[in-house]
Parts: C-alpha cells; sequence; structure tokens
C-alpha cells in the first residue's frame, strides 16, 4: 500500500527575489497633499504614498497669519474657514431656550382653542407672561430655529396687541433677512396676519391698557402702523429681488393683501378661506396639517377681523400699496414679467398687481403690466383704437400651460372690457372647439365664458356643439 501524504503545518518558505527594484528612468513628482484640492492633508498624504503627517490643533487665526512669513507652510494645513451658515442668521439658539420651548409645545396644543374662565385663564396668563420672559432676547434666532419657529407661530395668537407690538419692535430691522428664511418667512406671516387685527383696531383708536401706562422718559413701544411702516421702509429697495423668492415671497403678497381695506385674509388655521391660494403653497399646507397648527389662542378669546370684509386700515399706511407696485414695475423688466408670469412662485404676485392696477385706474395705460403681459395690445387699443390683432406667443403659451393658466384667468376676469374683447377674438373666437377640449384651457375657455354677452354665447354654441369639451362650455355660458 503507497503511503498516505500528508499535510504538515509549517512555516512556507518565502521567495527571494535578489533582483533590485526598476529604477525609473525618468524623473518622478511626487504628489504633495495641497490645501488647494480641498482633501484634508492626511487624506492627501495616504494617497500619495506618504507618512501621515502629525499636525498641532490649529485656530483661525493661526490659518490667517498676519504676515507673509511661512506661507509655504500655510499652504500644507488644512482648516474649515469661518462657516457663515444662512440656516442660522442670527446664531443658534441657546440650548437651554430651545430646550424649554420643547418643554411646553405639548401644554401649548392641548390648551389651543379651548375656552378658559376664572383660575385657570388666570394660570394660562401666568404661563403665557413666563413664556414671554424666556424668550425675551432671543426672539430672532427662536423664530429661525426649525423646531422653536412652529412652537412661536402656536403662541403668537394668544398675544395682546401690546405683545404682538413688542415680537415687532424685537425684529428690529432684520425683515429682509426673516421672510428669507425657511423658517423664520412663516413666523413673519403668522405676525402679519394677526397684526391686521391689531392695525384694524388702530385705525378705529382702540389701544391696550399699557399705552396710557407707558413713560415718555424710559422709551415708546412703536405703534403696529409705525412698524409696518418700517418694515415696508426696510423692505421696499430689494423688493423686486424678493418677489421672485420661494420664502419671501408669501409673506410680500400677505402684506399687499393687508395693505388692501376689506380684503379678506387667509386664516391661521388649517382650514380653508378665502385667498389661501394667493399665500400659502399646497407644500406649506399639508405640513401645517401633519403639525395640527390651529392659529387659536390658548386663553380661548378668539375675536379676528382679519377675516371680515369690513377690516379697516391706518391712514398713514393707505398709499403704501400703490407705492410698493411702482417699486415692481420699475424694478422689473418686461422679461422678468413674463417669466414670474408662467412660474409657480411669481404667479401669484402677478396676478396682485394686476388687481390693482384695475383697482387703482391703471390698468388702461401705456406700460402697464396689462400692457405687458398682453405685448402692447393695450397700448394699440387705448391710442390706435385698433381692433384686430395677431396673436403673438406669450399668450398663447399662458392659455394652454398648466402654470399658466391661473393667471390666464385673471387677465380674461379682471381686463377692461375693451381689451377683453380684444382678447377674446384674438385667441378664442375660431379656436373654441380646440381649446375646450384641452386639458388646461378649457379652464380658461370657461372664465371667459362668464363674461361674454348673450349675442357671443350664441356663437360659442354654434362653434362649439359636438365638440368632446363642449358641453360643459355650454352649461357655463
Amino acid at each position: 500500500m503507497p503511503k498516505e501524504h500528508i499535510r504538515k503545518r509549517g512555516k512556507r518558505k518565502t521567495k527571494i527575489n535578489d533582483d533590485d527594484p526598476l529604477q525609473p528612468t525618468t524623473h518622478v513628482i511626487e504628489p504633495e497633499p495641497s490645501a488647494s484640492t480641498g482633501i484634508h492633508p492626511a487624506r492627501a498624504a495616504m494617497l500619495a504614498g506618504q507618512p501621515i503627517p502629525v499636525q498641532a490643533p490649529s485656530t483661525i487665526q493661526d490659518a490667517q497669519p498676519d504676515d507673509d512669513e511661512g506661507d509655504e507652510e500655510a499652504q500644507n494645513q488644512w482648516t474649515r474657514g469661518p462657516r457663515v451658515d444662512s440656516e442660522f442668521p442670527f446664531g443658534i439658539l441657546d440650548p437651554d431656550v430651545k430646550a424649554y420651548f420643547k418643554s411646553i409645545e405639548e401644554q401649548i396644543k392641548d390648551w389651543e382653542g379651548v375656552s378658559s374662565a376664572g383660575e385657570e385663564r388666570e394660570d394660562r396668563q401666568n404661563f403665557l407672561s413666563s413664556v414671554l420672559s424666556e424668550l425675551r432676547g432671543h426672539e430672532l434666532s427662536a423664530a429661525t430655529d426649525p423646531e422653536t419657529s412652529i412652537i412661536l407661530e402656536r403662541l403668537m395668537p394668544s398675544l395682546s396687541d401690546w405683545g404682538r407690538r413688542v415680537i415687532g419692535d424685537s425684529f428690529g430691522d432684520k425683515w429682509e433677512e426673516l421672510i428669507r428664511h425657511r423658517f423664520g418667512s412663516h413666523v413673519v406671516q403668522t405676525w402679519m396676519t394677526l397684526a391686521a387685527d391689531t392695525l384694524d383696531r388702530e385705525s378705529k383708536d382702540i389701544w391696550p391698557p399699557q399705552q396710557t401706562k407707558e413713560d415718555p422718559l424710559a422709551g415708546r413701544l412703536p405703534t403696529m402702523t409705525s412698524l409696518f411702516s418700517s418694515v415696508i421702509s426696510t423692505l421696499l429697495p430689494s423688493i423686486h429681488r424678493l418677489i421672485s423668492s420661494p420664502y419671501a415671497s408669501p409673506p410680500l403678497r400677505l402684506l399687499l393683501l393687508i395693505l388692501t381695506p376689506c380684503r379678506v385674509l387667509p386664516a391661521l388655521g388649517t382650514e380653508e378661506t378665502a385667498n389661501e391660494g394667493l399665500i400659502r403653497s399646497k407644500k406649506s399646507d399639508k405640513w401645517r396639517k401633519t403639525q395640527h397648527v390651529k392659529g387659536k389662542s390658548i386663553l380661548g378669546d378668539d375675536r379676528s377681523t382679519s377675516q371680515s370684509s369690513n377690516r379697516a386700515l391706518p391712514d398713514d399706511l393707505q398709499p403704501y400699496r400703490k407705492e410698493i407696485r411702482q417699486a415692481l414695475m420699475e424694478g422689473l423688466g418686461e422679461a422678468e414679467w413674463k417669466a414670474m408670469g408662467v412660474d409657480a412662485v411669481g404667479s401669484p404676485t402677478v396676478q396682485l398687481i394686476l388687481e390693482f392696477e384695475v383697482d387703482e385706474g391703471d390698468a388702461e395705460k401705456e406700460g402697464s403690466l396689462f400692457d405687458v403681459l398682453t405685448e402692447g395690445m393695450v397700448t394699440h387699443i387705448c391710442t390706435n383704437n385698433q381692433s384686430v390683432f395677431e396673436a403673438r406667443p406669450y399668450l398663447l403659451s399662458l392659455i394652454t400651460s398648466q402654470t399658466g393658466t391661473r393667471l390666464s384667468e385673471s387677465i380674461l376676469s379682471l381686463a377692461p372690457q375693451k381689451v377683453f374683447d380684444a382678447i377674446w377674438s384674438t385667441y378664442f373666437v375660431g379656436k373654441l372647439g380646440k381649446l375646450a377640449g384641452h386639458p388646461y384651457a378649457n379652464f380658461v375657455v370657461a372664465k371667459g365664458v362668464s363674461r361674454l354677452e348673450f349675442g357671443d354665447i350664441g356663437k360659442l354654441i354654434e362653434e362649439v356643439l359636438g365638440n368632446s369639451g363642449g358641453r360643459g362650455l355650454i352649461k357655463q355660458a
């Protein structure tokens, strides 16, 4: 029998290569870690096959020497420069204050919209006073914090007119930074909605009790009218840039509505109200519903006039709406207005400006926004009495695009009669059968039909009869 080959454990003999390693025939430049690449020097050294450098901790001052000595050494050092974080423009909120706010959020939720009386009401008022004391000096950082901003929004409906003025005064001249901020813009929006009630009372010479107890030597708290004047003066120079910002645009549109007396404002809660689509986006509404934002006072005494058509505005603020509109017309060119018209953020603003032009009697003037969007049609009608026009591409694109239909409807519903007749005959007559069956244009056609006279309705029925979308138009007529 052959012997079995048994594999024995042992050290494996390594092969000895006596040959010398090949030397490069050309000079090889060894890569050196560089700060300009943005790679940490330890990682750069590892990739280059060099020893990892050991560096002592350095500060920002070490990374930016006062003189030119040691520049080569400084280039090999890697430091993060001073970081300006736009998410916290007023600094990170004090951790203790933040923890306090988070601890009281559930209590605020439980009390929102629930009536109170006697000792319970007094307890809630004391609770509110202690919260405001903790907030003092941290208003800006709390308004821009992702967690405490919503708590501040829940808290503000419980404030009196005096408390709302205190909050507004604490924001100082930082309104532009606030409305450009993802969370701060919502806080400003809530504050403005509540401030509309205060403005209504100030216009009727109704003041909080603290007003008569102020010490002139210690300084006076600005009225809400003065605060709004300050807000507008601060924002006016840059309003043409802010109006297209996804965060700044909704508060600015709300400001325009507040400056329109008797105009119903959107509610703070999740209930649907008039003009809701002009202010908050669907995404914002959905988020507020998931957060169960009620927009109610913890004292249970909600008597808002912002949803009333009788809302008044102080005389000192009456001219500002036109001033803002003129600043926008001067700051934005024709191409920018047209681009905003088909933009989800800009379109509601364009619709509001069209409405204000009609209110102030400027819609039929040369260079008006109506003239810009109709590509000169208003000028030709008013100066040359022209009635026949050639269809232009911009209005055609508005009528058939998803984002442009809202603006198209506004143009048809707000246009002066001569302008409406010219638009209807140029862009709709002879094309109604096709437009009535279009998934977007049919809404625009329906809006225009509501303004037709009896004789034009008969022609419309003849044109769309037998068309798939014609039945709805006939019912609308």
